[in-house]
């Protein structure tokens, strides 16, 4: 059996990544698989790694710190376009919108995407006060994404999430407790 043959048989006996991330009882967990409609299509998102950049921010003059996070989008279906201004990095006291003027080799490109492709960069935030624990994307009025649940985790709770849905405001999610 060649490789690539044992590839396609390990995804059709355990499912693509999407499929995967979804069995994760804490489907919000930085690096979870959340899917989006966008028109045309449907959008695969993952958020990795928030963290302080040591990057620059070319043409953009910082009032704050330069904190990045790595976004892969994937087209599930159709073709739809991914909507980088969608991005948030949020604290417990607020958030910082996305930097997606800024011109960098490294960030993740908007162009459309067809069925199965994807693309994979940095997202970009001025942090001028409390450091963000969490990145959101909103879309429109589509419920909103989010990834947190690492060591800085707050009491945010997401729409719909069976993990937040008796959350006490002031307690950590109870599904990623043990888990950062």
């Amino acid at each position: 059996m060649t490789v690539l043959a044992a590839v396609m048989m390990m995804m059709v006996g355990f499912g693509f990544p999407g499929v995967a991330a979804a069995a994760d009882p804490c489907m919000h967990r930085f690096g979870s698989h959340q899917q989006v409609g966008d028109g045309g299509g449907v959008l695969d998102w993952s958020v990795t790694d928030l963290k302080k950049s040591g990057d620059t921010a070319p043409g953009y003059p910082l009032t704050g710190q330069l904190w990045e996070a790595t976004a892969t989008v994937t087209a599930i279906s159709g073709t739809a376009t991914p909507i980088i201004p969608n991005f948030n990095a949020t604290n417990d006291g607020g958030s910082y919108p996305v930097l997606w003027q800024v011109a960098s080799a490294q960030g993740i490109s908007g162009a459309t995407l067809a069925r199965g492709q994807t693309a994979t960069g940095k997202i970009y935030f001025d942090v001028t006060g409390g450091d963000p624990m969490a990145v959101t994307y909103t879309a429109g009025g589509a419920k909103p994404l989010m990834w947190c649940c690492d060591e800085a985790m707050m009491a945010m709770p997401m729409d719909n999430c069976t993990c937040c849905a008796d959350m006490d405001m002031k307690e950590p999610c109870p599904c990623c407790t043990g888990e950062m």
